[in-house]
């Protein structure tokens, strides 16, 4: 409904449990896991993640809006992926002094494993420069520009569009009715262990997003682990721009510019040494941002702050939750318990207590 999942059980779930953890990590925005945390009003610590603000179902907002204030204002800490967004939300405007920004990172899956596959890819366009983009086939993602864009590239490049959705059936058609069925494979879904190899075979990765709903941009940081230079869009308070940083690991251009984004795309596919810098500039940015392990420290430090860990229980709860270490609740639409990654045991703030 209105592109969010609808799980009423998900309510009675965190009552059982309300009292069996001292930390709720919310991810937002989710009304159905709101309403639930509204309805139990359980004692623990609450951390709110926020991914994106509401975009595009403003009517819908009117009604939300009040209980997405409640639980800013219940939460003891925001969790904003980037800087930019932070300061562009007018959702988290009043209550930025609870705001921490923690990027999303990744595990690192670079290794031969991929490689086989990556060979097959590039054997079926012999002698093609290949563009790879992926994403949900819905409408901020840009991929009608993305086509525009492949009749402008040279006549050595192929575009791989990668993802299912709603209008996936669409980009299809539009591809075949243009006859660009020789510049434009859409792939539709692909499957999580063959990623990776689509990742290494291209030579460059492409986001041509075009709205704030695009706030961050996994994609991209998952190009970045094996090393490929990126061309995406300046999307004015996403954090993409932030993500991929122009010039140093690739190219932003203009939102909805067919001709830039071919020039941008063209351009590092003709440089090699400017295809091979963003590349390691990609690579680098990787490793020193957007690691997972990164991540899990920052949380860590983040649930320490508030003080997570650092007090007794409460009465029945499991000895587990005594401690940042323990799994959290995490209410979206497909889970109401999720174990936190491993915290590294470098971080003093959060060690167990007892």
């Amino acid at each position: 409904v209105l592109s969010t999942s609808m799980a009423p059980a998900m309510v009675r779930e965190l009552h059982r449990i309300r009292d069996q953890y001292e930390l709720i990590h919310l991810h937002m925005p989710d009304p159905m896991a709101a309403l639930a945390l509204w309805a139990v009003r359980p004692r623990a610590r609450l951390v709110v993640h926020w991914h994106s603000d509401v975009v595009r179902q403003r009517l819908a907002m009117h009604a939300y809006r009040h209980l997405q204030d409640w639980v800013l204002a219940r939460a003891d800490a925001i969790v904003a992926t980037s800087e930019a967004y932070a300061d562009s939300s007018e959702a988290l405007r009043p209550w930025r002094n609870k705001v921490t920004v923690v990027p999303i990172g990744i595990s690192d899956n670079r290794d031969a494993s991929c490689d086989k596959l990556a060979a097959s890819i590039r054997a079926s366009h012999p002698g093609k420069r290949l563009v790879f983009s992926l994403g949900r086939m819905t409408h901020y993602k840009g991929f009608d520009v993305l086509v525009d864009a492949a009749t402008r590239l040279p006549d050595d490049c192929v575009v791989l569009i990668g993802g299912d959705g709603e209008l996936l059936g669409n980009l299809q058609r539009a591809v075949a009715e243009r006859g660009l069925g020789d510049r434009v494979r859409v792939l539709g879904h692909i499957l999580d262990h063959e990623l990776p190899s689509y990742y290494r075979a291209c030579d460059v990765f492409c986001m041509p997003s075009t709205v704030r709903a695009e706030a961050y941009g996994v994609a991209i940081v998952e190009a970045m682990v094996m090393g490929k230079p990126v061309v995406a869009t300046d999307i004015t308070g996403s954090g993409v721009p932030w993500v991929n940083i122009h010039g140093r690991t690739g190219l932003n251009v203009p939102v909805r510019n067919a001709p830039a984004l071919a020039e941008a795309l063209t351009r590092i596919l003709r440089e090699e040494g400017l295809r091979m810098r963003l590349g390691a500039g990609s690579r680098l940015r990787y490793m020193q941002e957007l690691r997972a392990e990164l991540m899990t420290k920052r949380l860590a430090q983040l649930y320490a702050s508030i003080g997570v860990g650092q007090h007794e229980p409460f009465e029945n709860t499991r000895p587990a939750a005594r401690v940042a270490l323990a799994p959290v609740v995490a209410c979206t639409p497909t889970a109401v318990l999720a174990p936190i990654p491993t915290i590294p045991r470098d971080v003093p703030s959060v060690e167990p207590v007892g």
